[in-house]
């Protein structure tokens, strides 16, 4: 990213298996941001291609949380992406409703998410506290952003990042169908 210091930080492999070392991997990412005097975490997982151009359009933003979109493994038009409410129920959005669009939360009891393949974190959330967390029967990007905005901070997905997800949807597939 010209005109952009940072560092390129990736998690060494994870004692424990699936959600749990996604967790863990995802705190010390937060960990390391936070003792390396960043400002900023970019998250992007190693299952996602960024199209060119994202990092700034979510700094663009200007918000706490900034979330790219990505489709699920299973169908490309299911997208990672809709709103929660107070009680953490979960409505999913398809990829029409969100491409090319902002989304915002709407309010104090009903949060947006994006899953957390290409998310953009400023410090002062981390610097918070705010961790990963496993809760049987919601991800750990569900928790995270529902945390997050539940305590203030405004988070926004960016329908206009759209990411590959691999193997079945690279960056080259996405943006054809787009």
């Amino acid at each position: 990213m010209i005109g952009v210091d940072h560092e390129v930080f990736v998690t060494p492999p994870q004692h424990e298996k699936d959600l749990l070392g996604i967790v863990d991997a995802q705190n010390l990412l937060v960990e390391r941001a936070l003792k390396g005097g960043f400002d900023y975490l970019w998250i992007v997982q190693a299952d996602v291609e960024v199209p060119s151009g994202s990092f700034q359009k979510l700094f663009r933003l200007d918000v706490d949380v900034a979330q790219g979109i990505v489709p699920r493994h299973d169908d490309q038009n299911a997208l990672i992406c809709g709103f929660m409410d107070g009680n953490k129920k979960v409505w999913y959005l398809p990829k029409s409703a969100v491409e090319g669009k902002i989304l915002n939360g709407q309010g104090l009891d009903s949060w947006v998410f994006a899953g957390m393949s290409c998310t953009l974190i400023r410090r002062r959330v981390l610097e918070t506290g705010i961790r990963f967390k496993c809760q049987p029967g919601l991800g750990e990007d569900i928790l995270f952003l529902f945390e997050v905005q539940s305590r203030g901070f405004v988070a926004k997905v960016h329908g206009g990042v759209l990411c590959g997800h691999l193997p079945e949807w690279g960056l080259e597939k996405v943006a054809e169908e787009a």
